[in-house]
């Protein structure tokens, strides 16, 4: 049933000739030219992201990458630029892979970020900041063992997951304790052994030399 609602042109505010909302942008020999655009999160931060979409309509990672087949897209200008052929099914092989090397992406970018913050800690000028940054580290460390635990990695028993698991359950506890411990050299060793536990997933998930010199911190 038709709600009456005009069509959905993203964030834009002005009225454009599709029948919905944009915005304009004047490019060379199309002044004005009229856009429907949407905000979209960086790619290596999707499985972190859900419910996907602007909207929210879509709750997992692997549904969301399913949509890509689907006649609403199929149909778009976007397919008509960019020809894109998938399953719409959720559970398809090919489906799951890509959603799996989303996932991955995803945790190896909460891992950079974990350590990021871990090392700060140790530097922290007061016990008080260092426990703090502990704090963030974690929830960067929970972040990734929740991406590589759901949809598609659910019931993965490949060794490197396993083993990137692990690693980050042993650096979560180091941060953890680090949180809770009274003097700035417990919580300094605390934090050391949560990096090393963050290096080694890392190391489980991808070859450190093959990535970004900004992700082999």
């Amino acid at each position: 049933m038709s709600l009456g609602l005009p069509r959905d042109g993203g964030f834009g505010l002005i009225p454009t000739i599709f029948g919905s909302f944009g915005n304009t942008v004047d490019l060379p020999g199309f002044p004005h030219f009229e856009l429907e655009e949407f905000n979209t999160p960086p790619i290596v931060e999707a499985a972190d992201t859900a419910p996907f979409f602007h909207n929210h309509t879509v709750k997992t990672l692997e549904e969301a990458v399913a949509f890509y087949g689907t006649p609403p897209f199929q149909s778009s200008v976007s397919a008509i630029a960019i020809p894109v052929r998938i399953s719409t099914d959720p559970n398809d092989p090919e489906v799951q892979a890509i959603a799996s090397l989303l996932r991955v992406l995803n945790a190896l970018e909460n891992i950079r970020s974990s350590i990021n913050v871990a090392e700060r800690g140790r530097k922290a000028g007061t016990d008080d900041d260092a426990r703090e940054l502990a704090k963030l580290s974690q929830g960067e460390v929970l972040d990734a063992i929740k991406v590589l635990s759901q949809g598609s990695l659910a019931r993965n028993y490949e060794a490197g997951i396993l083993s990137a698991r692990a690693n980050l359950i042993a650096a979560g506890i180091a941060l953890e304790v680090a949180k809770q411990l009274p003097f700035r050299s417990l919580i300094e060793n605390a934090l050391q052994q949560a990096t090393r536990s963050l290096r080694d997933a890392r190391g489980a998930l991808a070859t450190p030399t093959t990535l970004p010199p900004s992700f082999q911190n």
